[in-house]
Formats: C-alpha cells, structure tokens, sequence
C-alpha cells in the first residue's frame, strides 16, 4: 500500500484543534491544582495569627530541617506536615510504616510522626519554653478507617483542634512576639519546596 504524498487539507485543522483541546485541558488541570492548594494553605494559615511556609530551621546537629508549616497560634506555636494521599489510611504510632489503599493501588510510607517530633524539636531549641505542638495533616482524599494517630488529623478537622483566630487582634502575637521573631529570623525560604 503506498504511502499518501500529501496529507489532506483537512488534518491540520483537526491537529490544531486537538492540540488546543490538550493545551486547554492542561491549564485547566492546573489551575484547579493550584486552587486546591491555596485552598489547603488558606484553611491551614486560618488557625494561626502567622505562618511560615516551606522552610529550613537549624536542627541542633549542624544541619538544617525542612518545615512544611510553622504557625503562631493561640496556644502557642504549631508545627504541621501536610500529606496528600488518597485511600484508606491504616497507621499507629509505634508503626514503622504505615499503608494507605487507594482505588487503583496500595502503598506504605514511612510513618510521618517520626519526622515531625524532629521538626518539633527543632523548633523547641529556638523558642524555649513556649509551647510547641505538630499535627500530621491529611488532604480530604485520605480517610481514617480504623482511627487516627495522635498527632494526625485531615485538613476538615483542624479548626476543631486549633480555633480560627482573629487575625486583627495582635495581643497574642504581642505575647509571643520575641519568640516568634526568633524562629523568622532563623527560618530561610527552602529552594527545593514546592
């Protein structure tokens, strides 16, 4: 069978139009990623009077410690790691890993408490004696079927462990103030974070 020597006057309009059904198809895919996640990031900032994100701390050894969340709360200061994983989540805190069902697959990852006592620690060097609390924070596309952890919690259920705060009234942060300017001070922008 040979091969046409010309291709038909009617496939580039056809190529074209499906090439900016992709490309729109793209951008939209986009956008409503980038909307979800300042969604997740305007829920999260919402229980603290400020916020730090993606950062490094000195961890005590030299070295530095990435932080997803640093808030300054009502209670003092929040550390929280955020994980998007869909499925069924099955973990506990002596748990080395912990697994997590979803439609399509099923995976383990490491157990995400051991990370943030790290982080927390990090924190608790610079600021002292105010107190210092983390949170493991799921998306919504995770579940907890039998229970969950200490310490973890998914992003709808945050406001009930930490109050929205009125970010107008300063007397809060006025209290904690030294402390908080200490751990911006030491905070730097992480060049690896998404």
């Amino acid at each position: 069978m040979p091969l046409p020597t010309q291709i038909p006057s009617w496939a580039w309009p056809l190529a074209g139009a499906i090439l900016l059904i992709a490309l729109l198809a793209w951008i939209f895919l986009k956008i409503r990623a980038y909307r979800a996640r300042r969604a997740i990031d305007a829920t999260i900032a919402s229980v603290g009077y400020e916020m730090l994100k993606n950062v490094l701390l000195p961890n005590g050894n030299g070295g530095q410690i990435h932080l997803n969340y640093v808030l300054l709360t009502q209670r003092g200061v929040l550390v929280a790691d955020l994980l998007d994983l869909p499925g069924a989540v099955f973990g506990g805190e002596q748990m080395l890993e912990w697994t997590a069902i979803g439609k399509k697959r099923r995976y383990t990852f490491a157990n995400p408490q051991h990370a943030l006592y790290d982080r927390m620690a990090a924190v608790k060097q610079l600021i002292g004696d105010v107190p210092v609390e983390g949170r493991v924070i799921f998306t919504l596309r995770g579940s907890f079927p039998k229970g969950r952890p200490r310490n973890v919690l998914r992003i709808d259920d945050l406001a009930d462990d930490f109050p929205v705060v009125d970010k107008v009234r300063g007397n809060i942060t006025a209290a904690f103030g030294n402390v908080w300017d200490n751990v911006k001070k030491h905070a730097e922008p992480n060049p690896l974070a998404a």
